[in-house]
């Protein structure tokens, strides 16, 4: 492992640098003139940038801790943002959350918070909860969001309120340093003006039919990855849940 570390210190110090400044006008030229001498002699263009290989794996996992409330989460592997689904799975998370997964969650369940979200840049439907007094039931929960959705007729005024939320937080003002560095990490992940202009204008295309195709064709049971952390005294009757989920147990 220490060999690995050492490797892996090396490739980041000897990867080519790239520096975003923020600073007041007239204090540009002094932070210029300390990064250009911290800088002097150094040149990385033979370097090779660090790409980790991408991983799918399938996880169920159950941490035993030292807490008084559950943490419970399950996963499926989407798209990333490039990918016209990535729209429509987008808005799914707003859905079942102003649909169903708040009012069971936290507001029956007692859970602190939870709910279910699309991560472009893992690739990754996400369900969550946190601060939870509840564990099977919850998992059972975020099934039950799923067949709702397919099951049920929804109104149009939902599907709306879902998409003005997703569009609300793209929209959403920062301030000027706030706007900078996320120009910045945008830039250095490929997320143009463009792109993002294009993902709002699909997201406003989304309908529900294409939030039925997108969770049929994504949110599988086979396909689930599953993690749990709980307390020791609940982990004593846990048993028959952990043996029917597959679950592999850490006590941390």
């Amino acid at each position: 492992m220490t060999a690995s570390l050492n490797e892996l210190h090396q490739l980041i110090m000897t990867a080519p640098k790239q520096l975003l400044l923020i600073a007041e006008a007239d204090k540009l030229a002094d932070c210029q003139q300390s990064i250009a001498q911290l800088w002097t002699g150094q040149n990385h263009t033979n370097a090779q940038p660090f790409q980790p290989k991408p991983v799918r794996n399938q996880t169920k996992q159950l941490w035993v801790a030292n807490t008084q409330v559950n943490f419970c989460a399950k996963a499926y592997p989407t798209v990333t943002v490039s990918h016209p689904d990535a729209a429509p799975l987008t808005v799914l998370g707003g859905f079942l959350l102003n649909g169903f997964l708040h009012r069971v969650i936290r507001e029956q369940g007692g859970a602190y918070g939870g709910g279910g979200s699309q991560d472009s840049t893992i690739a990754a439907f996400r369900f969550f909860s946190y601060r939870d007094p509840r564990l099977e039931d919850t998992l059972d929960d975020f099934d039950q969001s799923i067949q709702w959705l397919l099951e049920t007729d929804h109104e149009a005024e939902t599907l709306e309120q879902a998409i003005l939320g997703v569009i609300s937080g793209l929209d959403k003002p920062g301030s000027p340093a706030g706007e900078a560095k996320q120009a910045f990490h945008s830039n250095l992940f490929g997320r143009s003006p463009e792109q993002r202009r294009k993902f709002r204008q699909q997201l406003l295309q989304v309908t529900l039919d294409d939030l039925k195709r997108v969770t049929r064709l994504y949110l599988k049971p086979e396909l689930a990855s599953v993690a749990v952390i709980t307390s020791p005294s609940n982990f004593q009757r846990l048993d028959d849940f952990v043996t029917a989920q597959q679950l592999k147990v850490t006590t941390l």
